[in-house]
């Protein structure tokens, strides 16, 4: 099989060539009309290929997260089960290429924000977080210190933008051969689009590397931002003491449009067989998507 990155190359120049055909540019991203012609697809995830999600992101997420990569997190049950269950809530978008093989995903989860008893859970587990944090993986450690360097409360912002559905969480991989081409961003883009469909009308992401920090700038609005160097233990010892490249995680924030996704309800099922999110007449084109409500408002 060629070198993805080559099969979008090529895919460029053809169209490049064809004088009535238009290359639509965002930011140096690639439109889809080239994901077409190079046989990506972007697809929700079905629960069944959750083990194909996971060796990727054992290979191209966990050794390169700063986050992962500074406590050498592996797969573990606790992991898989985590994954699994973002997939099993159908809010899970996969790229994958013309062999079939899965080379992006954008795993997250989906938040009802009146949910009462949800809320009282996380309420209990911030207000125990800091009391049992000895007690806590290194991992929840430094979440937990993330979460609360950021000032991060979901249902606060929420009721800031009177949102009642939230997309939010979750994991943005590309494997390592396949990256910079513009899947990230497509992935994102998808990744809305279908819970737009669910009824969300609000995203909220922590962004932990430089590359995802460098999509989500581009229509999201920042919150706000913690420099990893400044997360220290009790003993004032660096949490992350070699984030790399990687110095900061950043709060971001996006008011979605429902009348912007020309997903059916009916379409967005847990049993459902794989359904493709680039048919006709199940997405618009990528730059017609979604926009901020506003895209000037202050927090």
């Amino acid at each position: 099989m060629e070198n993805l990155g080559q099969q979008l190359e090529e895919a460029s120049l053809s169209l490049a060539q064809g004088a009535d055909q238009f290359i639509h540019r965002v930011g140096g991203q690639i439109h889809r009309k080239q994901f077409d012609i190079a046989g990506i697809q972007f697809l929700t995830i079905p629960l069944e290929r959750a083990e194909e999600v996971l060796e990727l992101l054992a290979v191209s997420y966990l050794p390169e997260n700063p986050i992962d990569a500074s406590v050498r997190v592996q797969r573990s049950d606790g992991f898989d089960a985590y994954i699994s269950r973002l997939i099993e809530k159908s809010a899970c978008v996969m790229a994958v290429d013309s062999e079939d093989k899965i080379v992006g995903v954008r795993l997250a989860e989906i938040i009802d924000v009146d949910d009462a008893l949800l809320k009282l859970t996380t309420s209990v587990q911030d207000a125990l977080a800091y009391v049992l944090s000895p007690f806590h993986s290194d991992r929840e450690v430094i979440h937990w210190a993330i979460i609360r360097a950021l000032q991060y409360n979901l249902y606060d912002i929420a009721a800031e933008q009177a949102s009642k559905r939230v997309l939010t969480h979750g994991i943005l991989c590309v494997a390592a051969g396949s990256r910079h081409m513009g899947l990230g961003t497509e992935l994102i883009t998808q990744s809305e689009a279908l819970a737009v469909a669910q009824g969300c009308d609000l995203t909220v992401v922590m962004g932990t590397t430089l590359n995802s920090q460098a999509i989500f700038r581009r229509s999201y609005t920042a919150l706000r931002s913690v420099d990893y160097l400044d997360l220290k233990d009790s003993n004032g010892g660096y949490l992350i003491p070699y984030p790399g490249k990687d110095t900061s995680c950043v709060l971001f924030m996006k008011v979605l449009l429902p009348q912007q996704s020309n997903f059916e309800k009916e379409d967005i099922e847990k049993d459902r067989p794989e359904t493709s999110l680039s048919e006709p007449g199940k997405i618009g084109p990528t730059d017609e998507l979604l926009t901020p409500r506003d895209e000037n408002k202050s927090m």
